[in-house]
């Protein structure tokens, strides 16, 4: 199973790919512009390939991997806050009297250190 920054990457990669195509599909166009307009259509072309890897690059780097301690810590807040919520809600969802948000917050973190 692939991760979220795996698929992250793949679909920067598949960006990157398909604009370079797309670059390159203007390439073979260029036979149809006249003459004169002939070499500006190739620095546009070098100038946008060279661009979209640089963004592409710039994006792969963007792509953060979470430690297992973050994951664990996630985790964990989740359940916490799902006993959390066991405790301060009625039946019918709502808080019970006097309690806030962010007394479920509260207790969640309680919650979370002890496990």
């Amino acid at each position: 199973m692939a991760t979220t920054e795996d698929q992250a990457i793949a679909a920067i990669n598949a960006a990157e790919q398909m604009a370079i195509s797309n670059v390159q599909l203007i390439r073979e166009l260029k036979k149809l512009i006249p003459k004169p307009f002939d070499s500006l259509t190739d620095v546009a072309v070098q100038t946008n390939t060279s661009g979209i890897r640089m963004v592409a690059a710039a994006e792969r780097k963007a792509v953060r991997t979470v430690s297992k301690a973050a994951k664990t810590s996630r985790k964990n807040l989740s359940k916490a806050l799902r006993e959390a919520n066991a405790r301060l809600r009625k039946k019918n969802g709502q808080l019970k009297k006097g309690k806030t948000q962010a007394d479920v917050m509260k207790l969640a973190q309680r919650l979370k250190k002890k496990m």
